[in-house]
């Protein structure tokens, strides 16, 4: 049975979602600071005989499914999704592989790999090269996503959206961006895009093409591992290609899950 939860499921489903804390960042960070009463999130919890065996989490038209022990009871949840026009659905790859097969060719479907930090033994950055970003750089940060070729169509293409985004995560403490600039150009960035109480989850990692292969990326990451470590956090993060792929491994990552993403057509 699924159930619109509320301000007084807080505890359970936060718990629930803590048996895997890394895999479940984005749920127990948007629950941890939107809650229950807001316009665009919705939490549903799914039970059989008193117990939960799923959660859906609607941020906006965006939803996250998840299943602790994998049984959870597709057929309401397909439901639920249809009638929500869902755009985009992403979970663990174990979960979300039942779904996949139930919504049929209305949706595109993208693998990534699911990692963890395993330490910081491989970090090396220098905060004389790293700076954390401040509101007043979010504009040159947005218009920097805008030449990278690899983030096509994975962020806004309005510069001014992305800048109110970014403004507003900076601004609100909700998320953290490093830089690193040469000859006052931003050339290399990083940020952190969601965080809880006990993990976070890094992204947005880019250098500019001209200046790659220069370890500038490996800085970015390290310098934003180091400051979660050491507000005792876990550091997950996606990737999808093998050439990032060998530099999280570079760095102690290991990938722990495979994540799907669900688009609509």
């Amino acid at each position: 049975m699924l159930t619109k939860g509320t301000k007084d499921d807080r505890s359970r489903i936060l718990q629930y979602c803590m048996s895997e804390p890394s895999i479940n960042t984005f749920i127990i960070g948007d629950i941890e600071i939107h809650g229950f009463e807001t316009d665009f999130q919705d939490v549903w919890i799914q039970t059989q005989e008193g117990r939960i065996t799923g959660i859906v989490l609607r941020y906006y038209d965006n939803f996250i499914i998840y299943s602790h022990k994998l049984d959870m009871a597709y057929a309401e949840v397909v439901d639920l999704l249809k009638s929500a026009h869902a755009n985009i659905i992403s979970g663990k790859s174990s979960v979300m592989e039942p779904l996949a097969v139930l919504l049929g060719n209305a949706f595109t479907k993208k693998e990534l790999f699911f990692c963890e930090l395993q330490g910081p033994s491989k970090l090396s950055f220098s905060m004389t090269e790293v700076k954390i970003a401040t509101r007043s750089e979010a504009r040159e940060i947005s218009f920097a996503y805008g030449e990278i070729p690899e983030f096509a169509g994975l962020y806004s293409s309005d510069p001014e959206l992305r800048f109110q985004q970014i403004a507003n995560r900076i601004e609100s403490g909700e998320g953290t961006h490093m830089i690193i600039r040469e000859d006052g150009r931003i050339i290399s960035h990083g940020n952190t895009t969601a965080e809880t109480t006990v993990s976070a989850m890094i992204g947005g990692i880019f250098t500019l093409p001209e200046f790659r292969n220069a370890g500038l990326a490996s800085k970015i990451i390290s310098a934003l591992c180091t400051r979660l470590l050491d507000q005792k956090k876990s550091v997950c993060l996606f990737y999808d290609n093998e050439d990032a792929g060998r530099i999280y491994q570079r760095l102690n990552f290991k990938v722990i899950e495979n994540w799907t993403i669900l688009g609509r057509i």
